[in-house]
């Protein structure tokens, strides 16, 4: 037959729990995390504003918690409206004689710039008089900054929010769909078809035997400077890797361009070798040009990874 528990069988189980019980109830009243602990004074505080002090506030001296603010209240209407509030504070007696006469206070931000307020106690200098309990400490007004701290806590659920649309335009602005998304994640691969075209097209009608290459051989020189320019930027962008050439690493399209520019040139050195107007100078520019995007086409082809981004 088993045997029969009985009540002084739990009695050292009983004893424990009422042990734990008794060291969580002293600890929460007696020993409160960040309490202060030690004899208390009753310290004074004269303000202009309150504004986030309440029954609580941490009362700091040089940055150190020393005392806690017990009741903030007006003053009469007839005081001075620099110190229309006063708070009363319970403050450490071990630490009230580093507060001197010549010693302030003020409600300011703790820790960083968004914190919550706290009375900040200066300490005085040795000479003054050190003050005792139930002594008056007068504030200073409160700077500019807290109202600015304000107002940047204020605005900041509407800047996240902005930043968020900000954020979900870009990735719909990056998707390939439609052309904004279409040329930023494929570039333009048609753009060389179309410079080859329209080079092809300016040969025939640079051409000396048609009406249109008469008219426009006046014009070879302007013609020949603008095309001579954009060999030696695309020269020059090939060469450091900035500038327009980033568009031709995303839509590999440089090699292209390169050979609608040998095109344009060939064809301005044709025309100036059929029309009397250019002059020596001329030619051997154009010549020139000429053998530098000859030179550029051979280093593509030998070094394409140099140039294109895959």
């Amino acid at each position: 037959m088993p045997r029969r528990l009985h009540w002084s069988d739990l009695r050292g189980g009983i004893i424990a729990a009422v042990v734990i019980v008794a060291v969580v109830l002293v600890t929460v009243f007696f020993a409160r995390v960040g309490a202060l602990h030690g004899k208390k004074v009753t310290l004074y505080v004269l303000a202009d504003d309150a504004t986030g002090v309440l029954p609580g506030t941490e009362v700091w001296l040089a940055g150190k918690h020393s005392g806690t603010v017990r009741k903030v209240e007006f003053r009469v209407p007839t005081a001075d409206t620099t110190s229309r509030l006063l708070f009363t504070t319970e403050f450490l007696a071990r630490d009230l004689p580093y507060v001197r006469r010549d010693s302030w206070a003020q409600v300011q931000a703790g820790g960083s710039l968004l914190s919550i307020p706290v009375v900040y106690v200066a300490i005085g200098s040795p000479n003054s008089p050190a003050l005792r309990d139930g002594d008056t400490l007068r504030a200073r007004v409160k700077p500019r900054v807290l109202d600015v701290a304000a107002q940047v806590t204020d605005v900041m659920p509407e800047v996240r929010g902005l930043m968020t649309e900000v954020s979900e335009l870009n990735t719909k602005i990056s998707r390939p769909v439609g052309t904004i998304g279409n040329y930023r994640t494929q570039g333009m691969p048609r753009m060389g078809d179309v410079a080859g075209g329209m080079s092809r097209i300016a040969a025939k009608m640079n051409a000396k035997g048609g009406t249109v290459g008469r008219f426009m051989s006046g014009n070879l020189t302007e013609r020949a400077s603008v095309v001579m320019a954009r060999v030696d930027s695309l020269k020059l962008f090939a060469s450091t890797g900035q500038g327009s050439i980033g568009r031709f690493r995303r839509d590999t399209t440089l090699m292209k361009t390169a050979m609608g520019l040998s095109a344009e040139l060939d064809s301005l050195r044709a025309q100036a070798k059929g029309f009397a107007g250019p002059d020596t100078a001329l030619k051997v520019e154009l010549a020139k040009r000429r053998v530098l995007m000859d030179e550029l086409i051979a280093d593509i082809k030998s070094n394409p990874t140099r140039y294109i981004n895959f």
